[in-house]
């Protein structure tokens, strides 16, 4: 969650009514030895510690399925917002050279920018926000709407003076900064562009503040303010892309709404949204969108954990499911990451990341400490992984050093840091952490295009690459001694005599260092990692997949144990399904077929019965066995980690295999439900032939 728990509030609210004009206060005089932009090391040999060909019987062993690949993946990136209100004025070398550090290409390759709708407080709030968080809106109040020349304590901003189809009534150029974040990303490659929103305006909000209500818990968007509000996001969407010819890939109206967090007073803009107003807001956006002829498709919900973006998404009803264009999630909580997963598999529909940080990973503010590099390293390959994201977005990746010092925060946010208020910001310091290069280990290696595919190690991320015959795997060891370890290629179709390995490691002692090439050996890649690192292999010649060794092999049959009750899925003789520990002969085979070719983690397969020829049937929401037929009632998808359990869900209404009522007795029912996350869900997968 962007800054919970960073700061404490404010003691009280700031007073959102008339104050007097107080006098504007110089900008602080820009100050500070600014450090050019450190470039990614490389080394043309291996040091004498660095990653080698290892040959040792106690490897960790890591087996690669290539016939578990996940959709395209579309990127790397992060949220402009605070960072980019202070550092889009600074003069240009110093703000090309953080956009450098970013989205260029001797950089970390961002592809992917979100641009933060600002909602904006009124004109006559003190300022109260962290440097930065004070995001301009795109709004202009006419001076006829605001106080007099000499007003009295008691004058009131007259209500409801915002008309949306006033040209008056907006100003498209009071964001510059973050605009021109937004361009500098484009101009550097990145081709992928989200707009969000964290707080509607002041003068829609109950509170009349940006940051949330005077009652966290409350909505803070006033109840007839909903079309008022829809058409803010859609008409600055319309105007950004008419001004500047970028498209907006998506439009999220709410920002980690179901939460407790946003109180006016507050350092940041936020607010608070119950699921039925989510419902609302993102309804009436799609419908402003569609009046103006937009087809910018709306994300939601852009909450903080897995767990509450499943509470949302089970409120919400078949229009508002059927109006949301993607889904996204934030990981500041990690557990349940397969509801999330297996909710966008049901309702097809893609999924992101779109927003997360680590700052409190144990560690005081420190550039040299390798931690908070583990530690984000880890988070990415769990997200990787266990939700299967299409984009894995940072949240601000620029903080502000100040902010972050032992004697404040004492913390290691963002990959970068930068003093928001400098005396110079020409000659302001641009300090990377381990974070910076561990981020690299994954944005420069696995590109837009590339699939994410199955692995069987936790500490493992592995992809195939957009060029034929590349893989990518990434390996963080966030052990105190080296590690030996083999990495099985036999998943793949070919691994070409004279393949290739090329380690690049971040560590305590190296930055994104490239080491020597390691010749694979049959198809095996053994290595050495050195302790406390992040290495990618960048491996050249291996493809396709081996059908042989797939996780399901098309015709074969399987067993699907519950990982719960450790009892097996079975065909029962009145024609239901149940779960056994002695299924009668083919009873508990299974075998899968899938509607179509290609080794994607979304095929569809039906289910037949070994016994009977029938096969699963979930028409209506009720778990049967049927005669084959081509309803998505009858199709199924997988979803598994690479380590051997698996979920079952359905296509065509997107429900879970599921042992009914967490039962552990033989004989139990076996039904379909919403993805719960829960170990009745989940199956061991093998096979039975």
């Amino acid at each position: 969650m962007p800054g919970s728990g960073r700061s404490p509030r404010t003691d009280s609210a700031p007073r959102p009514a008339y104050r007097a004009p107080r006098p504007h206060r110089p900008a602080a005089t820009l100050a500070a030895a600014m450090s050019t932009v450190l470039a990614l090391t490389t080394a043309g040999t291996a040091a004498a510690d660095a990653p080698g060909a290892a040959d040792t019987s106690a490897a960790t062993a890591i087996r690669l399925d290539p016939s578990y690949q996940q959709p395209e993946f579309e990127g790397w990136g992060t949220a402009l917002i605070w960072f980019a209100n202070v550092t889009g004025h600074w003069p240009e070398e110093q703000r090309a050279a953080l956009a450098d550090a970013l989205f260029g290409e001797d950089g970390l390759r961002f592809t992917i920018a979100r641009y933060n709708i600002g909602g904006g407080d009124s004109p006559e709030t003190e300022p109260y926000m962290r440097a930065g968080g004070a995001v301009p809106g795109h709004w202009h109040r006419p001076d006829e709407f605001g106080p007099p020349d000499d007003p009295d304590e008691d004058w009131q901003e007259p209500a409801g003076w915002w008309d949306p189809a006033d040209p008056e009534h907006w100003d498209h150029d009071a964001d510059a900064a973050q605009l021109w974040w937004l361009e500098a990303a484009r101009q550097r490659g990145a081709d992928t562009f989200e707009a969000f929103s964290n707080s509607p305006p002041y003068f829609m909000t109950e509170s009349g503040l940006t940051s949330g209500n005077t009652d966290p818990a409350r909505d803070n968007l006033r109840p007839d303010q909903y079309e008022e509000f829809a058409a803010y996001l859609a008409g600055t969407v319309e105007h950004i892309e008419g001004d500047t010819g970028i498209d907006f890939a998506s439009l999220s109206p709410v920002n980690e709404p179901n939460t407790d967090y946003w109180e006016a007073g507050g350092r940041q803009e936020g607010s608070h949204w119950d699921p039925a107003s989510q419902a609302r807001i993102v309804s009436a956006a799609r419908a402003e969108l569609d009046r103006r002829g937009l087809d910018t498709p709306i994300a939601a919900m852009d909450e903080t954990n897995p767990t509450l973006f499943r509470t949302n998404w089970e409120s919400y009803g078949a229009q508002t499911r059927a109006d949301i264009g993607r889904l996204n999630v934030h990981t500041y909580g990690t557990d349940g990451r397969a509801g999330p997963r297996d909710i966008a598999k049901g309702s097809d529909t893609p999924l992101w990341m779109s927003e997360v940080d680590l700052g409190p990973s144990g560690i005081p503010q420190d550039f040299d400490a390798i931690e908070p590099g583990l530690a984000l390293s880890e988070r990415i390959t769990d997200d990787l992984t266990q939700l299967e994201p299409g984009a894995w977005v940072l949240w601000q990746a620029i903080e502000d050093y100040e902010n972050m010092r032992p004697d404040r925060e004492n913390m290691n946010w963002g990959l970068i840091q930068v003093d928001f208020t400098p005396e110079d910001a020409a000659t302001e310091p641009i300090r990377m952490n381990k974070k910076y290069y561990a981020m690299g280990n994954y944005s420069r290696f696995i590109e837009p295009g590339a699939h994410v595919i199955a692995d069987d190690d936790p500490d493992t991320v592995a992809a195939t690459g957009r060029a034929p015959g590349r893989v990518v795997v990434v390996h963080t060891n966030p052990s105190g001694a080296a590690r030996d370890i083999d990495v099985d290629l036999g998943g793949f179709a070919s691994v070409a005599g004279g393949a290739t390995a090329t380690p690049h490691t971040t560590s305590a002692s190296r930055n994104l260092e490239e080491g020597a090439p390691i010749a694979v050996d049959g198809d095996h890649l053994r290595a050495t990692v050195e302790a406390g690192s992040v290495t990618t292999f960048v491996i050249d010649g291996a493809e396709g997949v081996d059908p042989g060794q797939a996780l399901i092999r098309p015709g074969s049959e399987y067993g699907l144990t519950g990982s719960a009750s450790g009892l097996d899925l079975a065909a029962a003789e009145d024609g239901t399904v149940v779960q056994t520990g002695t299924p009668d002969g083919d009873a508990g085979h299974w075998t899968f077929q899938p509607a179509g070719d290609g080794w994607d983690s979304r095929t569809q397969y039906t289910i037949a019965n070994a016994a009977t020829g029938t096969v699963l049937s979930a028409d209506g929401g009720e778990l049967a066995l049927a005669p084959p037929g081509s309803g998505a009632d009858q199709r199924w998808m997988v979803s598994t980690t690479g380590q051997g359990e698996v979920t079952v869900v359905n296509a065509g209404n997107g429900l879970l295999l599921d042992v009914l009522g967490d039962s552990r007795d033989e004989g139990a029912p076996v039904g379909v439900w919403r993805p719960t996350t829960g170990a009745n869900q989940v199956w061991d997968l093998a096979g039975a032939d």
